[in-house]
């Protein structure tokens, strides 16, 4: 499902894919609590690394990390239902949300491999009940498997009407296809990258088209019952699940609450999946060799084919702390009330898993960056206590003042939090989707206080003023946004519309 967390902002959903490729960067804002790289992180270090989290990022999950064919480490921490204070363990099972889309992707591999589809063969090949004669008819599965494909896709923002309303209800996939997934592009074929997920319920249908059988049956058939995966499957609302952690998410206002109900039809072979972390590590070594792919056909999985995001996975190379680089195949996932992270190194089959049902940002995101570049020699880094817990229940108590007095006493303190331009940017918005304008304008002008040479805090902090009908200094702001980031587009269409009022 959508990557956007619920409620974003437009200039947050823009970026949040790209938050998520950079997450290393937030990295700097963590401790440092180790000199000297080290060649490798042993489980007691890893365990370390991840109880921070829990400690301080509110990390409520399982996780497992291995390397070279062996679990360092394999960890739950938080609660599989609050209600009831059961707690989290290692065999505990989670929706997975957009690690789906990697399956779905071996899937159609496999379906290239015997012929039976084909990457450059089209929509109008393979579903021409529904796109003969659209614009959509030339599409091809490549396309729809690299996300460049043009077919317009569900509302990126969970604040859509569309969210409460027609995903509530449930489809059969072809339905579903004629209701909300048009012949109409929103560009063409090929020319532009979005992350789509109405292209991987399509690619579902595709395989379900020239397979006779349904999706959920190829799943099992052709992936599960091969890896071995037992505890895993494709979710449906009237599931009794053995196991299954209860999802949640945070309100802005850090109050708990279950999630947004969305009736899983709407997921499908995008998003649809459930699964373990040991169902995983076996679906990870089942790709080391060719129980389920061709070489050949795992490598073009795993070529960046744009905006580093191959067929199903997203592709880097990262830098090693001696030199050099490392490639990395991976995906997150999200649907209302679970993240998960799946992150693999080839070279040395080094994999990081995490689910998680606490769905709250970017936590799962920058741990599982974090515990991947730890196994590649990195310091490891304890995570810090998030500000806006600290200061968010005195917005709303004490308003500007009372947070005000809270930040800038922090003193000797202030060194256990995260005080980052990614924080502070973080917390800002948060303010700003609980309507606390003003001290989302007081946040924002700290940021640009403390980082006078970045654009994207000026750009926020123009949003603030906005929101608080304070016309001069949101143009201001976006004026030192404009200067700081000349080759940002969007800045001087947003300058026009503001000065023409």
């Amino acid at each position: 499902m959508p990557r956007a967390i619920l409620s974003l902002s437009l200039k947050e959903s823009r970026s949040f894919r790209r938050a998520i490729l950079v997450a290393a960067g937030f990295l700097a804002a963590l401790l440092v609590v180790s000199g000297p790289a080290r060649a490798e992180a042993g489980p007691a270090e890893l365990k370390q690394l991840v109880d921070s989290y829990a400690a301080n990022r509110d990390f409520n999950g399982v996780v497992l990390v291995a390397q070279h064919g062996r679990i360092l480490y394999r960890g739950a921490h938080g609660l599989a239902n609050r209600e009831w204070r059961v707690p989290n363990v290692g065999e505990g099972v989670f929706r997975i949300g957009s690690l789906t889309k990697p399956i779905t992707a071996i899937l159609v591999m496999q379906l290239v491999e015997e012929n039976r589809l084909r990457l450059e063969g089209t929509l109008g090949d393979y579903l021409p009940v529904l796109y003969a004669n659209t614009p959509a008819a030339s599409v091809t599965v490549a396309q729809l498997l690299n996300h460049t494909s043009g077919v317009a896709d569900l509302p990126h923002s969970y604040e859509d009407p569309w969210w409460n309303t027609q995903a509530r209800l449930s489809f059969e996939p072809e339905d579903f296809a004629k209701a909300w997934i048009p012949g109409t592009l929103v560009s063409a074929p090929g020319a532009e990258w979005r992350y789509n997920n109405n292209g991987y319920f399509l690619l579902g249908l595709v395989i379900e088209k020239v397979t006779g059988a349904s999706y959920e049956a190829n799943v099992r058939s052709r992936i599960l019952d091969r890896a071995g995966m037992k505890d895993s499957g494709l979710y449906h609302a009237s599931d009794l699940i053995p196991r299954l952690a209860t999802g949640y998410q945070t309100r802005p206002d850090l109050s708990l609450a279950r999630p947004m109900p969305i009736d899983p039809s709407v997921s499908f072979a995008a998003a649809g999946l459930y699964s373990t972390v040991d169902d995983l590590l076996r679906l990870d070594r089942a790709l080391q060799g060719d129980v389920l792919l061709a070489e050949h056909s795992r490598q073009a999985m795993w070529t960046d084919h744009r905006s580093n995001y191959g067929y199903g996975w997203e592709v880097e190379n990262w830098t090693l702390p001696a030199g050099g680089t490392y490639k990395v195949e991976s995906h997150t996932g999200s649907v209302p009330g679970y993240q998960s992270y799946w992150l693999r190194a080839e070279h040395d089959r080094s994999v990081v898993i995490i689910l998680d049902n606490y769905w709250q940002g970017e936590t799962v995101a920058t741990l599982g960056k974090e515990l991947m570049a730890v196994l590649h020699g990195e310091p490891i880094a304890l995570a810090r206590k998030s500000l806006g817990n600290l200061l968010i229940p005195l917005a709303t108590s004490q308003g500007v003042a009372g947070m005000t007095r809270a930040y800038e006493g922090l003193g000797a303190a202030a060194s256990e939090y995260d005080t980052s331009e990614k924080a502070l940017n973080s917390l800002g918005y948060r303010l700003l989707r609980m309507k606390r304008v003003p001290e989302a304008v007081a946040v924002f002008q700290w940021n640009a206080n403390a980082h006078p040479e970045s654009a994207n805090v000026y750009d926020s902090l123009g949003e603030a003023h906005r929101a608080n009908g304070d016309r001069d200094q949101a143009i201001r702001s976006y004026k030192k946004a404009a200067e700081l980031a000349p080759s940002d587009t969007r800045i001087p269409g947003i300058l026009k519309a503001l000065e023409n009022r």
